[in-house]
């Protein structure tokens, strides 16, 4: 909570606010100049933020509203979230079963699958993107063989 403060503030002390600008400034016309590649690279990054903990494409925003305003900038994040989300999904699916022998993993996996017994809806697939971090559910849902049509209508 401490550190959100923190930031918040930072961000109105002027120099950090005109780097911010300066950096937006640089981006946006990149974008413009080359609108299929700037679109490309947003999306790939927006589903790279959707598999991976570690990394986020948030900074790329406010380039991108104003390059291309803020329903095609939303369309795109949802569109890189759900590739992602469908790349987490097929690595889970192909890989899952032999990344989850250790023994906790197996234990925490085992317990999601009794859950998720029988054929689970898309409301149970929604609870379970609500509750887990972004990338889990994914690699969970691929790992688990949810058929990929209740996934992706959920995701």
């Amino acid at each position: 909570m401490l550190a959100a403060v923190a930031a918040a503030a930072l961000l109105y002390a002027d120099p950090v606010y005109r780097a911010l600008q300066s950096v937006l400034g640089w981006a946006e016309p990149l974008i413009r100049a080359h609108p299929l590649a700037g679109i490309g690279l947003f999306v790939l990054l927006a589903a790279a933020s959707a598999m991976l903990a570690f990394f986020s494409s948030a900074a790329l925003v406010p380039a991108a509203l104003l390059a291309w305003g803020a329903l095609p900038t939303a369309l795109l994040l949802w569109a890189g979230w759900w590739l992602g989300g469908t790349l987490a999904y097929a690595l889970g699916r192909m890989l899952g079963r032999p990344l989850l022998q250790g023994r906790r993993v197996a234990q925490v996996v085992a317990a999601y699958r009794r859950r998720l017994e029988g054929r689970p809806g898309v409301g149970l697939i929604v609870l379970l993107q609500l509750a887990l971090p972004s990338e889990v559910p994914g690699y969970l849902c691929g790992s688990l063989g949810v058929p990929l049509r209740t996934y992706a209508l959920a995701l």
